[in-house]
């Protein structure tokens, strides 16, 4: 990394750093992170068998076959070879910063401080994780539609994309689907009465500005998902549908530059993502 020369470029003017905690700082980085992480949490996580490997074999389960049962017959036994999809470890992110010696007391000293670098770092990375578990969804997802007008979805738009999800054996109205998309389709959404007046729902969405669900399927919001163009504006997903391995979690080192008289410190982790099951996604393209 470089930091240009005597002018100390890259510096975030800090503080006394002889006394700095790394793990300290690995702990609300990772909290925040956490915090701040959306699509993690809604899809497969094979964290736990990370360890130790750079490639995790994740089965494709297919469906077993039923068969009819004669009367002092003999039972055939499903003889279906599964196959499977790789799960690489192959992603290495990190956010950091130098800290000097001068200014400021003790960052560790300070909670609130510590706090504030901590949460920007933080979300940092867990926007990196998010958009790639999102390029991973949306770039192999095997069901879809282009809209008629860039993140905007009409009444016709989103009844065929519920038609298609029931005839992929998606049920919509179970739970197990999410609905994520832009910030511009959520307010388009959030315009449709069906999905906020209260005669139509019992309730309003418009005190929250939170949509909750459309018939059935929660909605998010996210920036990893980009408006305009080309871009996929909005994607529902099974939790099945992609797979997410976190081999290390968030870790800190830091290092003590004489030249700066300041703290250089990063803080790391490494991940890997693979789309699973390509037609249990279901992706609204932008049509410029």
């Amino acid at each position: 990394m470089s930091y240009g020369s005597g002018t100390g470029a890259g510096i975030s003017g800090a503080t006394e750093t002889q006394a700095f905690i790394p793990q300290l700082w690995a702990e609300i980085v990772e909290g925040f992170l956490k915090r701040k992480l959306m699509f993690a949490d809604l899809v497969d996580d094979y964290s736990a068998m990370a360890q130790g490997t750079d490639t995790i074999k994740v089965p494709t389960i297919s469906e077993v076959g039923v068969q009819d049962k004669s009367e002092n017959g003999i039972i055939e036994f499903d003889s279906v070879t599964e196959s499977n999809v790789s799960l690489s470890i192959n992603k290495h992110k990190y956010a950091s910063k130098m800290f000097e010696k001068v200014i400021l007391t003790k960052v560790q000293d300070s909670r609130d401080m510590t706090s504030k670098y901590a949460e920007g770092l933080a979300y940092a990375l867990a926007k990196a994780i998010d958009a790639d578990v999102a390029t991973e969804l949306t770039g192999n997802a095997g069901l879809g539609a282009t809209l008629a007008t860039d993140d905007v979805m009409t009444d016709a738009e989103i009844e065929a994309m519920l038609a298609t999800l029931g005839e992929n054996d998606l049920d919509y109205r179970d739970g197990a689907l999410t609905f994520v998309v832009n910030p511009t389709l959520y307010a388009d959404l959030l315009a449709n009465p069906k999905f906020v007046r209260y005669d139509a729902l019992g309730r309003s969405n418009i005190p929250t500005g939170r949509l909750g669900e459309i018939f059935g399927i929660p909605v998010e919001m996210s920036n990893a998902l980009g408006t305009g163009g080309t871009n996929v504006s909005g994607i529902v997903f099974h939790k099945t549908a992609c797979a997410l391995a976190i081999q290390q979690g968030i870790e800190a080192t830091s290092q003590y530059d004489i030249d700066y008289m300041a703290e250089k410190v990063v803080f790391d982790c490494m991940y890997g993502v693979k789309m699973i099951h390509a037609n249990r996604a279901y992706k609204l393209t932008n049509a410029s």
